[in-house]
C-alpha cells in the first residue's frame, strides 16, 4: 500500500467538492485546456480569494480529480510568512470563477519531463521554456 503524499492528506482533509454536473466541468477543462495550448495569463477565484496565475499543464492527479497547476503571480499566499508567488495545484472542481487575460506568459523551465508527478498524463501543457525561446529567435531572425 502507497504511503499518502502531503498533497493527498491535505485533500482528504477539505470537505468534498462540490457537486457539478459533467458538462459544467467539461465547459470549463475547455476553457482551461484553452488557456494553458495558448498560454494566457489566468485571473482565478479559488477559496474566496482572486489569484492571478500562468497555466502550465492541466490533466488528472493522483487522487483521481482534474487537477490545474499554475506558476502563481499574485494573489492569496498559502498562509503567513508564504510568498504569494509559486507553483500551485488548483482542483479545477473547487476553481468559483476564471477569466482568460489578453497576456501571455513563457513557461517556468522544467526541472524533469514533466511537469509534476502530481498530474500523471497531463491533457494539456505548455511547451518547454525552450522551445518557446527557440520559436521566438526563429520568428525574429
Amino acid at each position: 500500500m502507497r504511503k499518502p503524499t502531503p498533497a493527498g492528506r491535505r485533500a482528504a482533509r477539505r470537505p468534498p467538492p462540490p457537486d457539478l454536473p459533467p458538462h459544467i466541468i467539461e465547459r470549463r477543462v475547455a476553457r482551461l485546456r484553452e488557456a494553458v495550448q495558448a498560454r494566457r495569463v489566468l485571473e482565478l477565484r479559488y477559496g474566496g480569494a482572486w489569484r492571478v496565475v500562468h497555466p502550465h499543464a492541466l490533466g488528472r492527479t493522483g487522487t483521481g480529480r482534474i487537477g490545474l497547476l499554475t506558476w502563481q503571480t499574485a494573489g492569496l499566499a498559502r498562509g503567513p510568512g508564504s510568498p504569494g508567488e509559486g507553483w500551485r495545484m488548483f482542483d479545477v472542481a473547487r476553481i468559483e470563477d476564471a477569466r482568460i487575460l489578453h497576456a501571455t506568459f513563457a513557461p517556468r523551465p522544467r526541472r524533469a519531463a514533466r511537469w509534476t508527478a502530481g498530474i500523471g498524463t497531463p491533457e494539456a501543457e505548455v511547451p518547454t521554456r525552450e522551445a518557446v525561446l527557440e520559436q521566438t529567435e526563429l520568428a525574429l531572425g
